[in-house]
């Protein structure tokens, strides 16, 4: 029998595959099979690698003959004395020899009887994240579909409640997972599988955002890598990318992306500040596609790279587009929700430019900025944020009010936005009845329809009524109130008290129309 087809008969005797025993040899499947195939040969270093997977010894592998014990020749006696002056020193040097390979064999072989040290698990793709432990193990964690549940055979522990959120699929959740050092985000799945109506549970992940130093690409990238590392990691594939103003995992100064096809592309985004690393966030892009790959640069945000360099040459400037008051509402709204790394100055500019544009801002097409499926999305989601504010400024609370007549508002959006209005009278009543006094140009009433809306929905709270309606008759008695003032405090008076009957027909407009 040949070597190659002992290597082959002793590998499928542990029941594994070529490229299962390249892989513990360090070697491709490729050479595996030109070993089986005797179109070539390991070398020592392999051959010695291939005895210790198998058990073997480097002679059985190969069939090598053990050398003949010398036969003794009888000779005459002058030539016996001279031969017998050899014997020890034949026999010290074998014991040398045998010395010499018994201590080669311990070292490297093992003992025969002491099993294989399986290889570590390594991750299947470069969009993972890996990291040692105090027992200089490196477990690693990596997107895609998982084998367990979370935290997915690792030993990382949340660090803050985890946040479950409903998707537009009644079967998936999707959770943001808060580990200290790693940001997970993943999607828990539950289907029935036909015919047999079995129901089946998995978990994917679908990004992964770190921005301290131990956790690692497999090309060895981290927090607080050298920019020239990273070049030097991921060459002319990385795309470079201008500074986003929709997502910021970290304070940077522009980003790089490296995108490849790992069931689906994925992406891995390196934030860069002042010439290093300063955090790396990784993820699925299911409908962006390859939007980060080389091929689909725009010479205005995005550009490719050319001998370590960025290559502007072709670089273009983007169009000037003309924003109206609703889209610049939009920007402002998605930048204070979908980023946590706002400077103050950057959250009260966004907070500002929402409420000054109030009025003047467009409603459905606002619906329009929604998802397909869900176009109001984006309305409610606005109305939902204005609603929770812990406090609001007097100036806050009179664009609310004169944003009651804003082009768009109508039918159910008209009810959300009564909620909004009896929010901001509960939370400063005063404040609301002064404001009822100030001048806006508008087409509409818009003083009636805030002194209405928030009537009608205020109704349905009754202990934050009672408390508003002690806080304006103090008021009136107390003389806190100009005339004017006090004309709207007893209109507002009226509009409740009509609420709470459920019946607003014949009341004044104005407080030109009171008895």
């Amino acid at each position: 029998m040949r070597l190659g087809e002992r290597i082959s008969q002793y590998r499928r005797s542990l029941g594994i595959s070529q490229e299962d025993l390249g892989a513990r040899l360090g070697v491709s499947r490729q050479a595996v099979s030109k070993w089986e195939t005797n179109t070539a040969t390991p070398d020592m270093a392999n051959l010695i690698a291939l005895a210790r997977e198998f058990g073997v010894s480097v002679a059985e592998l190969t069939e090598t003959p053990e050398p003949p014990l010398p036969i003794a020749v009888e000779s005459p006696a002058p030539r016996q004395r001279t031969w017998l002056w050899y014997v020890p020193l034949a026999l010290l040097f074998a014991a040398l020899i045998g010395g010499l390979i018994w201590a080669y064999w311990h070292e490297n072989l093992g003992r025969p009887d002491e099993p294989a040290i399986a290889p570590l698990p390594q991750p299947a793709s470069d969009f993972a994240l890996t990291w040692v432990r105090s027992d200089d193990t490196k477990p690693y964690i990596e997107l895609g579909t998982q084998e367990s549940f979370f935290p997915f055979g690792t030993s990382l522990e949340l660090t803050k409640p985890e946040e479950v959120l409903d998707t537009d699929f009644s079967s998936m959740t999707a959770h943001r997972a808060d580990c200290g050092a790693v940001l997970i985000e993943y999607s828990h799945i539950e289907d029935a599988l036909e015919p047999e109506g079995e129901l089946r549970e998995w978990e994917n992940i679908d990004a992964l955002s770190t921005i301290v130093s131990g956790y690692a690409t497999p090309h060895g990238i981290a927090s607080g890598s050298s920019e020239a590392d990273l070049l030097a990691a991921y060459g002319d594939k990385l795309v470079y990318c201008l500074k986003e103003e929709v997502y910021t995992l970290v304070p940077h100064d522009y980003f790089y992306a490296w995108s490849a096809f790992a069931d689906g592309y994925s992406t891995i985004f390196f934030y860069v500040e002042r010439g290093s690393v300063s955090g790396i966030r990784m993820e699925r892009m299911y409908d962006l596609g390859d939007y980060y790959t080389p091929d689909n640069v725009n010479h205005i945000s995005r550009f490719p790279m050319k001998g370590g360099e960025p290559d502007f040459s072709l670089r273009e400037e983007p169009e000037q587009e003309e924003l109206s008051d609703t889209r610049r509402v939009y920007i402002a709204f998605n930048r204070l929700v979908s980023s946590s790394n706002l400077t103050a100055e950057e959250q009260y500019a966004c907070r500002q430019d929402i409420f000054t544009l109030l009025p003047d801002m467009d409603w459905s097409e606002l619906g329009q900025m929604g998802t397909a499926e869900y176009p109001s999305d984006a309305i409610f989601a606005l109305m939902e944020w204005l609603s929770s504010r812990d406090a609001y400024t007097e100036s806050e609370i009179f664009r609310i009010q004169t944003g009651s007549v804003a082009k768009g508002i109508d039918g159910a959006y008209a009810e959300s936005y009564g909620g909004l209005l009896s929010r901001v009278f509960f939370y400063d009543p005063a404040a609301f009845i002064r404001n009822l006094t100030r001048d806006w140009d508008s087409e509409e009433d818009w003083r009636f329809h805030s002194v209405l809306g928030a009537a009608f929905d205020g109704v349905w709270y009754s202990q934050e009524l009672a408390a508003a309606c002690d806080a304006l008759n103090a008021a009136l008695s107390g003389s806190m109130f100009t005339a004017e003032e006090s004309g709207w405090c007893r209109l507002m008076l009226r509009y409740l008290e009509a609420a709470e009957r459920d019946n607003f027909e014949g009341l004044p407009r104005s407080p030109a129309e009171l008895p």
